[in-house]
């Protein structure tokens, strides 16, 4: 196919279809349709362009199957997108705005500047299948590098702001990174990487740098057409975020044309996560780094002609400033944040009464912390979603007025999941039994970047991605995770592998034997506790400062470090991270620190 499946994914929908019915629960299996995406859906042998056509049918289905119109695709400057089929959408109105600033970009302009950023891109050597890593804090911008990327056939890898250059080095090697994007808070980590890994070209900063080019230069380019460039939406590859996935070391994860478009056609049923073009704004202050921050944060929202506030992080005066400022009436959250909502004085001081129905995910949500925050600022709710970077964002969210707190919701459309009994790898057909979830729909990834090992463990031979978290459903169908599979330690929505804090404990002159698992810490989900056996004296903060200063901040041993004789293990070598906990002959321990 020719052309550019993601060349404006702010409003890529339009290239695909969505079957959005949503049917009736099954007790064995949830489907929130029963016919999958299928390759001629997203894009089409004859050229054909879709859109969605009327999605108010009390039934929520979604025919999408309308032809519009017949045009050679993606030639020139002709680009059909899913923003005009929005009611009220105006190409003239702000689409994005930076929260800091208050600069605005109209949607014509910045059609026009991601396809000078494209353009740019191939000037200076992106070719198809070569991978820029985006690293660095919020910036508008984003949605240019992340369209002018994929418009040529590359490939976007996300990297955390946090990570250090040792850590991402090891990202940027893993995927042969070609450019490095970076914001200037984190030039200096990018070129500590740079120097380690042989495959970069070339430091480009969104902002200012003296030795650097500036990202400017590319949206400055002069251009009035993307480049030419085939794309097999089924098979290309056009994002890698990383993922520890259900164990192990961090892994990139390869989403594909056709997963992304998917996803971004599942959020915006009027069920999910709809907008209304021209009256609602999103306030964005999560790591759009993440997939949940782009997919959910940035790109819906964009992909459905509602102007995006972007902030670089999560400041308190500065995110609640900008909801009151521009009216913000949706914001992606995490349970801290909720946590901040619900209980920080601050909040009183503002005006946050255009915020009807934030959207949390990244961790389960307790009940008793939603009502808290739903009740101080008279919301109409809060909604909870649930996914996995594997998963290209959301499988699960509660329904637009169905909202059950504690529970991560139904199946978005297209999905289809089902809970497996770990015992015996049955289905389980009961209400309220508990069973790993598995999931099932046309927004899977098709597996890890280099590793046929974890795509095997991971997902089945017919399209199952087992998620490695327990949950129940109850007679209504709504999910509730109750437990964990997988080792992956989650704080503040972020993903700690304990084996890659394990073999950093390992590499300490002092320590035989490492196991780290995480402990409960309140609203922030869990934090990184250590068990280490010695094979020569050391002080437990000795190891503790040790480790901490080689990771990320998030990374850190925030749990403390205990000194153990002995570490539980199968007799394979298996360490029985459940056990951890109840050790009781430690001969120190550390005060935990949130």
């Amino acid at each position: 196919m020719d052309g550019i499946l993601l060349c404006v994914f702010i409003c890529l929908c339009a290239i695909g279809t969505v079957l959005c019915k949503t049917d009736e629960f099954s007790c064995h299996e949830c489907r929130s349709d029963m016919q999958p995406l299928c390759a001629d859906e997203f894009g089409g042998k004859d050229n054909k362009f879709l859109k969605p056509c009327n999605m108010s049918d009390e039934s929520m289905t979604v025919s999408c199957r309308k032809e519009v119109n017949k045009v050679q695709p993606y030639k020139g400057a002709v680009i059909i997108r899913s923003c005009y089929y929005t009611d009220g959408f105006k190409p003239e109105e702000e689409i994005e705005i930076n929260g800091i600033t208050g600069q605005e970009t109209t949607f014509d302009q910045l059609e026009s500047e991601i396809v000078s950023t494209a353009t740019g891109f191939k000037n200076i050597g992106l070719q198809k299948n070569d991978i820029v890593c985006l690293y660095g804090t919020n910036r508008p911008e984003f949605a240019h590098v992340f369209c002018g990327v994929t418009a040529n056939g590359a490939i976007l890898t996300i990297a955390n702001s946090q990570l250090t250059a040792e850590e991402l080095a090891t990202q940027l090697y893993d995927t042969s990174t070609k450019f490095i994007i970076t914001t200037p808070d984190c030039v200096t980590k990018a070129n500590n990487a740079k120097v380690k890994v042989p495959s970069v070209k070339e430091i480009i900063v969104i902002g200012y740098s003296e030795f650097h080019r500036n990202f400017s230069d590319l949206i400055e380019t002069k251009a009035n057409q993307f480049p030419d460039v085939k794309i097999n939406p089924d098979t290309d590859t056009a994002l890698v975020p990383y993922s520890s996935g259900t164990t192990g070391l961090p892994k990139g994860v390869l989403l594909t044309h056709k997963n992304l478009v998917a996803e971004l056609c599942q959020l915006r049923h009027p069920t999910i996560i709809p907008f209304v073009s021209g009256e609602e704004k999103s306030v964005s202050c999560l790591p759009m780094v993440h997939i949940a921050g782009l997919m959910i944060g940035m790109l819906n929202p964009l992909s459905q002609g509602a102007a995006t506030v972007v902030l670089p992080r999560f400041e308190a005066e500065s995110y609640l400033k900008a909801i009151q400022k521009f009216r913000g009436t949706f914001s992606l959250i995490a349970p801290p944040l909720v946590n901040f909502f619900a209980k920080d004085p601050m909040v009183s001081k503002y005006d946050l009464s255009s915020l009807h129905t934030p959207y949390s995910g990244a961790a389960p949500l307790s009940k008793t912390l939603t009502e808290q925050m739903v009740h101080r600022l008279k919301l109409q709710g809060i909604r909870q979603g649930y996914g996995m970077s594997e998963t290209s964002g959301a499988i699960f969210t509660d329904p637009v007025g169905c909202y059950k707190y504690g529970s991560i919701g139904k199946p978005v459309p297209n999905t289809i999941s089902k809970l497996i009994d770990i015992e015996n790898g049955e289905t389980i057909t009961k209400a309220f039994e508990s069973g790993e979830i598995w999931a099932r729909g046309p927004q899977i990834t098709k597996g890890y970047l280099n590793n046929e090992e974890a795509t095997r463990r991971s997902i089945t031979e017919d399209g199952w991605i087992k998620t490695g978290d327990i949950a129940y459903y109850d007679d209504d169908g709504h999910y509730f995770v109750v437990d964990r599979l997988k080792d992956i330690i989650k704080y503040k929505g972020y993903q700690i592998s304990p084996t890659y804090l394990e073999s950093i404990l390992l590499s300490h002159e002092a320590v035989l034997e490492a196991a780290v698992v995480g402990v409960p810490a309140d609203v922030f989900g869990e934090v990184p506790k250590a068990y280490v056996v010695l094979k020569s004296h050391a002080e437990a903060t000795e190891i503790q400062k040790y480790i901490n200063e080689r990771v990320s901040p998030y990374k850190k041993l925030r749990g403390g470090l205990e000194i153990v004789d002995e570490i539980p293990k199968l007799p394979s070598g298996k360490i029985l991270r459940r056990k951890l906990p109840q050790t009781d002959n430690g001969k120190e321990n550390l005060k935990i620190n949130y």
